[in-house]
């Protein structure tokens, strides 16, 4: 991979998980943990951005040492920013209620499933195979059914999950745009999930808060993504590496593309190309 950029600028990192940093196993390679690990002796600080909740993030966090110092994660896809040390959340956006019961009355329409997540459970509002599978991507204890979310749920949510068949929900993500027009962040992360989140959430907005907060500049920020849910965060950073199996959208994005996939080491690709040039 040739990296076309100045990467002697570059002051943070930031990753995003599923397909990226992860391989298919959901494990971090051990190239990918030194290159990391390296960076961050170097001083650079590596900021994980993933659609996974804190809780799901933790694990993750813990295999790359990223709470032995003061530092930044973005969850639920920029719903939430928390520290590292001392663990704390500074940001949480959430779905006002009565746009969060309009959604659900939206997809009750259209006879379509929708999650919430706790810390450790998945609530869902319809029976369907798509959620076992999130259980097990989101290394959750399991779901439980939740008919009546409008008045049983006692937190509003800093997201929604529709599961759902691939052919389905790009037609259904057309229709949210269109119904909910300015009101909502929409996009498909991975093939089965919809994602809905507050208008302001974005990992864009969220890598800028990080950045503006440590006073590094766009331009000296290097993101690595794969999915439409990492489309902000690459049109932010001055410099955006799209992963050799990211969707099409992505790759036309990004400045640069990496020749490994993310179950062949692409992340150290990247930060390796990086650190050579520091």
């Amino acid at each position: 991979m040739s990296l076309c950029y100045d990467v002697a600028m570059i002051q943070l990192i930031a990753l995003d998980l599923d397909d990226n940093l992860l391989t298919s196993h959901l494990e971090i390679s051990p190239r990918n943990q030194q290159a990391i690990a390296e960076a961050r002796r170097r001083g650079i600080p590596v900021v994980l951005a993933s659609g996974r909740t804190p809780q799901a993030m933790a694990r993750f966090a813990q295999w790359l040492n990223l709470f032995d110092r003061p530092g930044h994660l973005i969850s639920d896809n920029g719903s939430t920013i928390t520290t590292t040390q001392p663990q704390q959340t500074l940001v949480s956006h959430r779905l006002n209620r009565e746009l969060f019961h309009e959604l659900l009355a939206f997809f009750r329409e259209a006879d379509l499933p929708v999650q919430v997540y706790t810390e450790t459970h998945i609530l869902v509002t319809k029976e369907n195979p798509v959620t076992e599978i999130d259980v097990g991507l989101g290394g959750f204890t399991g779901w439980t059914l939740v008919t009546d979310m409008e008045t049983s749920l006692d937190f509003l949510p800093s997201k929604l999950v529709v599961p759902g068949d691939s052919a389905r929900l790009p037609v259904v993500l057309a229709q949210v745009r269109t119904r909910f027009a300015g009101r909502v962040n929409a996009f498909i992360s991975k093939p089965i999930f919809l994602e809905i989140l507050p208008p302001q959430a974005d990992k864009g907005e969220a890598l800028k808060w990080v950045a503006t907060s440590l006073g590094i500049p766009a331009a000296d920020i290097l993101a690595i993504g794969d999915a439409a849910n990492d489309l902000g965060m690459l049109r932010y950073a001055g410099h955006s590496v799209a992963m050799a199996n990211a969707i099409a959208e992505v790759k036309a994005v990004a400045k640069s593309v990496t020749v490994a996939d993310h179950d062949h080491d692409g992340v150290a690709e990247v930060i390796e190309s990086v650190l050579k040039g520091l």
